[in-house]
């Protein structure tokens, strides 16, 4: 049987890895429009952005000829679950947590999730952790920490920080066992469409002359960005990976997120990134370095074949 080369080995893996890049580096450039929301009912942003990405996932799929099968069987749970986690949850829980956490307290939480992917996805799958992956998380994650920074927070803010970790990492755990019929354009409209809906209803608390604030072209804009490039897009491009690495693997790109938030900011007018904000970014490249550094494989002596051969 013939095996394969550790240089094949690496390139198929960064194959499989380069569409969750992608979607986190296009996550990452939300976090500059996110600002431009901030002071509109977020319950109607939120349901308008799933709204516009679940359009957007149907549009795309229908041009480029992709198949949208619709959840069925435990697939509805993985649906369910993973839109109340990731997009719902996680939403709710950002809301409540900037009254007892500084911005910078639920990013740092965030960028820990590479840790809890890569010890959890493949415990999911009955498989053992890898060393390597999860030494690379841990680098990844604490080169995240240094370019998010750290803030303040009471006890309850600490709490939250802590839950959308949970949350973030519930969206892809639920999602991996849902790809293998559904696919990532599947899970992913089905998802957002949940959450559409969800957020949908909880806007009517807000009352229906609440949506008029998306007649200001400036939040139509954000709230399309958000929806189709920063949701849409980037959630199939995640869940493309996460179905070709594995979420273990995939883990580690959910570091460049963060890189990504601090160039586009400095791009729009933000200060240039701190000395420790740069060391952070190097650091996470390290952190992928070592998560996907070829295996080690055995050498065979060449005495021992010397021997065979006689």
């Amino acid at each position: 049987m013939q095996k394969t080369s550790p240089l094949e080995t690496r390139t198929s893996t960064l194959w499989g890895l380069w569409p969750a890049l992608g979607g986190m580096a296009l996550m990452g450039s939300s976090v500059a429009v996110i600002g431009a929301t901030a002071d509109l009912p977020a319950f109607v942003v939120q349901a308008a952005r799933y709204a516009v990405a679940a359009i957007a996932i149907i549009v795309l799929a229908r041009l480029l000829g992709r198949h949208l099968p619709l959840p069925r069987g435990r697939d509805v749970l993985w649906v369910v679950a993973g839109a109340l986690s990731g997009l719902v949850g996680f939403n709710l829980v950002l809301i409540v947590g900037t009254a007892h956490a500084e911005p910078a307290v639920l990013a740092a939480a965030v960028a820990c999730i590479p840790i809890v992917l890569s010890v959890a996805g493949p415990l999911t799958r009955g498989r053992r952790p890898s060393g390597r992956v999860v030494t690379g998380a841990l680098v990844v994650s604490a080169g995240a920490v240094a370019v998010t920074g750290w803030g303040q927070a009471d006890a309850l803010g600490i709490l939250l920080a802590l839950s959308l970790i949970v949350l973030e990492a519930g969206f892809t755990l639920f999602g991996a066992p849902a790809l293998a019929r559904m696919g990532a354009w599947g899970y992913t409209a089905a998802t957002t469409v949940t959450a559409a809906v969800i957020f949908g209803v909880l806007s009517l608390w807000a009352g229906p002359t609440a949506w008029g604030v998306l007649s200001d072209p400036a939040a139509l804009g954000a709230v399309v960005y958000l929806g189709a490039i920063a949701t849409a897009l980037s959630f199939v491009l995640w869940f493309t990976g996460v179905n070709r690495v594995g979420a273990g693997a995939a883990s580690l790109a959910a570091g460049v997120a963060a890189p990504t938030a601090a160039l586009v900011a400095t791009a729009l007018g933000a200060p240039m990134p701190s000395v420790g904000t740069w060391i952070g970014m190097a650091v996470i490249g390290v952190g992928l370095v070592i998560g996907f550094a070829p295996a080690p494989t055995e050498v065979p002596s060449p005495h021992r074949d010397d021997h065979r051969g006689r």
